[in-house]
């Protein structure tokens, strides 16, 4: 079954940035001091079989009683056979930035049967995202986008550097008195209450992607709440900016590798090119690089679109490679419009030229989450070694969290490394090939909880579970949540 736009572009948000992931608490929060009751939402029909609210939550947890306040978009689809109902499971895309709202009503549906009957899905949309408190940043990001993220020669990494700077005043212009509350961390409070308000004793969660990094986070700060997370796609929080940077970028070559060859060796792919894919595909780059091609409707392709649309296809891995293939054989023929077209998929950008709010969230919460890199010094000096790690992609996926050097709000400190004890299993997934969280942040993050359950699906694509039709993910992820069975560890799925 083909996702929704929503799902796919939730799980495509989690490159670009460096810095998220390593931030967290010092010590679980004892749960009698947690958080104060929340009060019971109020549900109202909003499409569908889908139910709405809002949950009001302190802005600043530091302080919490000064009654500012902001207020949680959450939808929820009810379970099926309310008599064998056995609580409400949350559920979050990843991003960050991506809402969860609007995702689980599109996603309820692809679950497995045995999850839509016993369980209330619930998604919300986080602090900064969709109808929580959005991040506002300028109207136009067209800029940013087009921009050089590959810089040859000071005048493009100066050009770089400006358009960032007005991107980053413009935020604080829109949204200063938010940005220093979209946190992470934040957000995991926000999840504390929002089970309180449904009524759960303990959090039953499936957290893709940089979801995996909240659900590590809730295990960390309430262990004793945990009943069942499912963490699919790991971010391993105790490796640093540049490891996650590098690694990522690591992935993502290797899949564009993957990609090319396959094309290479097939006649019929479109971007063939007389068995010389790569070459074929690095003298576009080149091209695109050095002057925008036509795109239709008055725009063009240019290098920071180009990487972006690429991208976003290699999220699917090889479900992916038709589209990819016949966006670079029209992009070598001069027609940038299908590349550009997984471009705006992968930003939020509508057709009249209006952005949705992921991007602005995804700045906000990553570079609040830090450590950033450093100032624009340090990305410089780092890109010879994402040069080295993958040489097509890596300069780029390094430079475009360049944002974050000129960031207006400090990030919150880290106290990483972490082991976190004292909850029940957790199972976590990994894919073997998966373009955006190596399999080893998976194998890592496993090892990191004292009760770690790792799962390896075989695959090219970002995530498995009820998204790829594999029935050994399925049917282990659903016995784990519903009979709270985990899977033997290291258990494979082919």
């Amino acid at each position: 079954m083909r996702l929704r736009r929503s799902f796919a572009l939730a799980l495509a948000l989690t490159i670009f940035l460096l810095g998220i992931s390593t931030v967290t608490p010092a010590s679980a929060v004892p749960d009698a001091q947690a958080a104060a009751p929340s009060p019971k939402v109020e549900w109202k029909p909003c499409g569908g079989d889908s139910e709405c609210a809002k949950l009001a939550v302190p802005l600043d947890y530091e302080h919490p009683n000064n009654g500012e306040t902001i207020k949680v978009a959450l939808l929820r689809v009810r379970a099926t056979d309310r008599k064998n109902r056995i609580g409400s499971l949350l559920m979050n895309p990843g991003g960050p930035g991506a809402p969860g709202a609007e995702f689980a009503q599109d996603f309820a549906s692809i679950l497995p049967e045995e999850l839509q009957k016993r369980f209330d899905i619930i998604g919300f949309d986080p602090r900064g995202t969709g109808d929580t408190a959005p991040v506002k940043c300028q109207d136009n990001l067209d800029g940013v986008f087009s921009a050089d993220y590959s810089p040859d020669s000071p005048a493009e990494r100066a050009d770089l550097a400006a358009r960032l700077q007005q991107l980053a005043q413009s935020c604080q212009e829109r949204s200063g008195d938010l940005l220093p509350f979209v946190s992470s961390e934040s957000t995991v409070r926000d999840m504390y209450r929002i089970r309180q308000a449904v009524g759960d004793k303990k959090l039953t969660y499936v957290g893709y992607s940089y979801g995996t990094y909240l659900g590590t986070l809730y295990a960390k700060l309430f262990p004793k709440k945990v009943r069942a997370l499912v963490l699919d796609g790991a971010i391993d929080p105790n490796l640093s900016a540049v490891e996650i940077g590098s690694e990522q970028a690591g992935g993502f070559e290797r899949s564009l590798d993957a990609f090319l060859a396959n094309c290479s060796a097939n006649r019929r792919c479109p971007f063939y090119n007389a068995g010389d894919s790569a070459g074929a595909f690095d003298r576009l780059a080149a091209q695109v690089d050095a002057q925008p091609i036509p795109a239709g409707d008055g725009r063009t392709l240019g290098g920071g679109e180009f990487d972006l649309g690429v991208a976003q296809a290699l999220y699917s891995g090889r479900l992916g490679y038709p589209r990819l293939q016949q966006a670079l054989a029209a992009a070598l023929r001069g027609d940038g419009k299908r590349l550009l077209g997984l471009s705006d998929e992968y930003t939020g950008r509508h057709d009249d030229g209006s952005y949705d709010s992921s991007q602005p969230a995804f700045w906000a919460i990553g570079c609040r989450d830090g450590p950033a890199v450093g100032g624009p010094e340090a990305y410089e000096a780092a890109e010879a070694q994402f040069r080295a790690a993958a040489p097509r992609v890596g300069v780029a996926l390094l430079n475009a969290g360049l944002i974050c050097a000129y960031w207006p709000v400090p990030p919150v400190k880290s106290v990483a490394p972490i082991r976190i004890e004292g909850t029940p299993p957790i199972l976590v997934i990994g894919t073997t090939n998966d373009p955006a969280t190596p399999l080893k942040w998976s194998q890592g993050l496993a090892r990191e909880l004292s009760s770690g359950v790792l799962l390896t699906a075989e695959g090219t694509q970002h995530t498995s579970f009820a998204t790829t039709g594999n029935t050994c993910v399925d049917d282990a992820a659903v016995t784990y949540l519903v009979d709270l069975q985990p899977p033997p560890n290291d258990t494979k799925c082919t």
